[in-house]
């Protein structure tokens, strides 16, 4: 029983721990964002994809400050902040594309604007992360 306790205890703690690194948490809720609007398409649900844009906003929104992207990223990639930048302000063009198509029922182009966000993400990743 104890022995239970102990490892619910750190498992809690290390949650909380991992929990408190913006970052992480900015990329993981960009993340669930994306794949919501993935579903969404795939799945012809425009909620799912009004949801989706939604917490990418949100994640994204840590990225459209040059300070906190420098705050956050590692000492030997701070040189990159700017493309950092430039992938969230394509990101939010995008965000808009996206949802200005979908309210005028242009699918395809709302599909091309998800595109879009998606290589705009890859593209951050295969620099600041040496991919």
């Amino acid at each position: 029983m104890k022995i239970t306790k102990i490892i619910l205890a750190c498992s809690l703690v290390f949650g909380i721990v991992n929990a408190n690194d913006v970052m992480q948490n900015s990329m993981s809720t960009m993340e669930k964002g994306m794949t919501q609007i993935q579903k969404g398409f795939l799945n012809n649900n425009l909620d799912l994809i009004k949801e989706g844009t939604k917490l990418v906003k949100e994640g994204n929104a840590l990225f459209s400050d040059t300070k906190v992207i420098n705050q956050y990223l590692p000492d030997n990639k701070k040189h990159m902040v700017n493309m950092a930048e430039n992938a969230s302000k394509r990101i939010s063009l995008d965000i808009t594309e996206l949802e200005s198509n979908l309210d005028n029922k242009a699918f395809i182009k709302a599909t091309n604007a998800y595109s879009d966000m998606l290589n705009a993400c890859s593209s951050c990743h295969s620099i600041v992360r040496n991919w």
